[in-house]
């Protein structure tokens, strides 16, 4: 810099060479510099275009070979599958998105889930797992849970193998529970909502709780739900001691490997995907039960729903810690691979939707082929029909291949 400066204040006569030299300068900077960068960036994308749309023969069995992939693949790099698992499915916090996953993972190795005796798609509400709420018989074992039912351990490992995985959602609550409000009382007419005014029912259950909110916090969808739903004690949601609560919190970590976050979705399958040694295919999901609202909110509302369910925040941020904490013991890829990810499984929503629409769709396959995150996989019309499948008819669809006498 200081031979630039001498050069520029010698006067006219060597103001050429000075602003020779500054381009020479930028030229090399631009080399050594930039272009690596540049390239740099490229290397990191190239593995989002390898996916394709192709017409096929009836003869192909496109999933068959996406299966086998998918088992040498496994071998060579991650290790068995985790195939007991139980999932907590929390009120309104995209679980139905997840136990869809779930579902078709059980689906296509012919295990055998824990399902509900006396409802479509719910276990139990408010008790856990019981010989009453649930199909069996003396002989059946089960391998996998993903339908409402209130968390108990001892009731959990009573019916599902010793080695089996826990893995839970939560949702921030005052998203978790407007989304409730309106999704049952809209969709379900639940009678303690549906007497809530049509304008602005957020409001006045908040304004006025014990007006609306039933006796039992059992019965009640919008109060603490979550924690309900994680079987934590009646005592604790009365109280706002976090002194009480963090034990319980502590205990119910150390029984789940892993609890997801609806805010970071994506990331939460990632990292769930890692957990269970599955393959990319195995996670890819269709949205299910997003219905969109748009309710007039306040300041006010926010701050008296803290006071009307103060465990499910304390619920919550307890495992929103929790889980950057796992984020951040995953290699540098991790990141890379949910923005992959998203790419791939918003290509494959669309080409399954439009399987639906146009019959043309239903002979073609999508295929995406093997990178670093995944082997081969193929994706034809029946992969499809499970994937936009609803949870209430892959339920009965299960039930009656596991207990055929139950068909109509």
């Amino acid at each position: 810099m200081a031979f630039y400066y001498r050069l520029f204040i010698s006067g006219p006569r060597f103001r050429r060479c000075w602003i020779f030299l500054i381009i020479v300068t930028t030229v090399v900077l631009l080399l050594f510099i930039v272009v690596p960068w540049t390239n740099k960036c490229q290397n990191t994308q190239t593995i989002v275009r390898d996916w394709s749309i192709f017409s096929i023969d009836n003869s192909t069995d496109s999933q068959s070979h996406s299966v086998l992939s998918d088992s040498s693949f496994r071998r060579q790099f991650r290790g068995e599958e985790i195939r007991h698992l139980a999932f907590l499915k929390v009120h309104k916090a995209a679980s139905s998105t997840v136990t869809s996953i779930i579902q078709r993972f059980g689906w296509e190795r012919n295990l055998n889930f824990l399902l509900p005796a006396r409802s479509p798609n719910l276990i139990s509400q408010n008790e856990s797992i019981n010989v009453n709420n649930i199909i069996s018989d003396k002989d059946a074992t089960f391998d996998l849970l993903c339908n409402h039912v209130i968390y108990d351990k001892e009731q959990f490992t009573k019916y599902l193998p010793k080695d089996t995985v826990f893995i839970g959602i939560v949702r921030e609550p005052f998203d978790q529970f407007v989304s409730s409000v309106y999704y049952y009382k809209y969709r379900w007419s639940v009678p303690y909502l549906a007497r809530l005014p049509s304008i602005n029912p957020v409001k006045y259950l908040l304004e006025s709780p014990n007006q609306y909110e039933p006796k039992k916090r059992h019965d009640s969808y919008t109060r603490n739900r979550m924690s309900v739903d994680f079987g934590l004690p009646e005592e604790l949601l009365h109280t706002t001691d976090k002194r009480k609560i963090l034990p319980y919190l502590q205990e119910l970590n150390s029984e789940f490997k892993l609890v997801l976050i609806k805010e970071y979705f994506d990331e939460s399958i990632i990292l769930l995907r890692r957990m269970l040694n599955w393959n990319l295919r195995d996670v890819l999901y269709v949205s299910k039960n997003s219905l969109k609202y748009v309710p007039k909110i306040n300041v006010r509302d926010r701050h008296r729903h803290k006071q009307h369910s103060f465990l499910d925040y304390c619920l919550y941020n307890f495992f929103l810690r929790v889980f950057w904490r796992k984020v951040r013991q995953q290699g540098e890829d991790f990141h890379m691979e949910v923005a992959y990810f998203r790419q791939l499984r918003s290509a494959v929503e669309d080409f399954c939707n439009e399987q639906k629409k146009n019959p043309v769709f239903k002979r073609r396959v999508f295929e995406a082929e093997a990178n670093e995150f995944h082997p081969d996989i193929a994706i034809n019309k029946d992969l499809c029909e499970l994937m936009t499948l609803n949870e209430v008819d892959f339920t009965n669809k299960l039930k009656w291949r596991q207990f055929p006498n139950l068909r109509p």
